[in-house]
């Protein structure tokens, strides 16, 4: 194959015209495809009409591309999303990370890298090489960026950390913590200051502690266990986590009498992660009418009484209809009250400062994480950034 052929297929290619890239190798004889030939034809067998497509036979065209030439980045990287494509995601793994050790600081090598290493469940390694690419992307590919962006703030390990103060923490719920969990449900007298229509049921708990898999991102809530000297001791949660706009709801709760101090920590700990960590904007809590101490204290924390619902809800158990409370927290607010400051100092043993980070609406509420790095050949695509 000439070099003018060759770019002449790769334009076709690249345009994905399908039918255009086939008729150009039914001219050349099978024993005459050189490297590019074969990825040509290996690329329309993976990636082209999907009644046409044949991973197994387009690994072979892949693999022969590249051995036939085995420094060409582009043959490896394709490959790569070929075993991805037929679901083979360790080979799709080892294959572009021989492109990314022949070519280090490659944009579609490191994608392909973060892409596979998902998949292999290799989640740090995924974020490394997620967060170099959105480094390696130029300001100009804006979709490409934001979307890295989103994916790198996704999967970042403040999602999985614990929290410590210096003698509470937060503890990301899970299966172990099921016997506790189960008990605070059906601790009626608790339920009722915290969340009056939990289910409590054996189904509701399962699916709520299998949930916890997820990211925060997709099932839009953020559960912990909160432990004093590394004994389950309350609950405390984000819900409502919306990230578009920037605010989320607030619990936390204990079912019994804890020392002085143990709950500010905790709450503190909670407003630290949603103002310093994650940038969200605003906290709302909702309390209810017949929680006056409640009340009292979460105003105490920098909250300000928003409104007051009258007659807003029935208690389930007693038919009894209440007020509800609805109180807000700004970010600005947290960080200029002195008040809670010197308290966190004294509780945490640090002061939480302003997280400055500002994410683009991309970063969409109702896209998980799996969707976003499954789609992002489709923006690599519409940027024309196709090898």
């Amino acid at each position: 194959m000439t070099a003018q052929e060759q770019v002449e297929l790769t334009a076709l290619i690249l345009a994905r015209n399908w039918q255009a890239v086939k008729n150009s190798l039914d001219l050349i004889h099978p024993d005459k495809l050189d490297a590019q030939g074969y990825f040509a034809k290996g690329f329309l067998l993976a990636f082209g009409p999907a009644s046409q497509r044949n991973f197994a036979d387009a690994i072979h065209c892949l693999e022969t591309a590249h051995r036939l030439e085995p420094a060409n980045i582009q043959y490896l990287n394709t490959l790569s999303e070929a075993y991805l494509q037929a679901k083979r995601p360790a080979v799709a793994l080892r294959v572009v990370t021989m492109a990314n050790n022949l070519e280090p600081g490659n944009l579609f090598s490191t994608i392909a890298l973060g892409r596979a290493a998902w998949f292999c469940g290799e989640k740090e390694l995924s974020l490394s090489a997620f967060g170099e690419a959105y480094r390696l992307t130029p300001p100009n590919l804006s979709a490409l960026k934001e979307h890295l962006q989103a994916i790198s703030f996704s999967l970042a390990p403040v999602w999985r950390e614990s929290r410590h103060g210096k003698r509470a923490a937060l503890v990301r719920m899970a299966p172990k913590h099921r016997a506790f969990l189960m008990s605070c449900r059906r601790n009626t007298k608790f339920q009722h200051r915290y969340h009056l229509f939990q289910d409590s049921s054996n189904e509701a708990i399962e699916r709520d502690l299998q949930s916890t898999n997820h990211s925060p991102l997709e099932t839009k809530r953020i559960s912990w266990i909160v432990e004093k000297d590394g004994d389950p001791a309350g609950l405390a949660e984000l819900v409502d986590l919306n990230l578009n706009n920037s605010r989320a709801e607030i619990l936390v709760g204990f079912p019994e009498e804890q020392p002085f101090g143990i709950s500010l920590e905790a709450t503190l700990l909670i407003m630290e992660f949603a103002f310093s960590k994650i940038g969200i904007h605003k906290l709302i809590s909702y309390v209810y009418g017949d929680n006056p101490k409640s009340q009292r204290n979460t105003l105490h924390l920098g909250f300000q009484q928003e409104g007051l619902l009258k007659s807003h809800v029935v208690d389930p158990a007693s038919g009894e209809r209440l007020d509800l409370y609805i109180n807000g927290c700004l970010s600005t607010e947290f960080f200029q009250n002195k008040t809670l400051m010197k308290l966190a100092s004294r509780l945490l043993g640090r002061v939480p400062e302003p997280n400055n980070a500002k994410f683009s609406g991309k970063i969409k509420n109702q896209l998980d994480i799996a969707s976003m790095i499954t789609n992002l050949p489709l923006i690599l695509a519409k940027d024309g950034l196709v090898e």
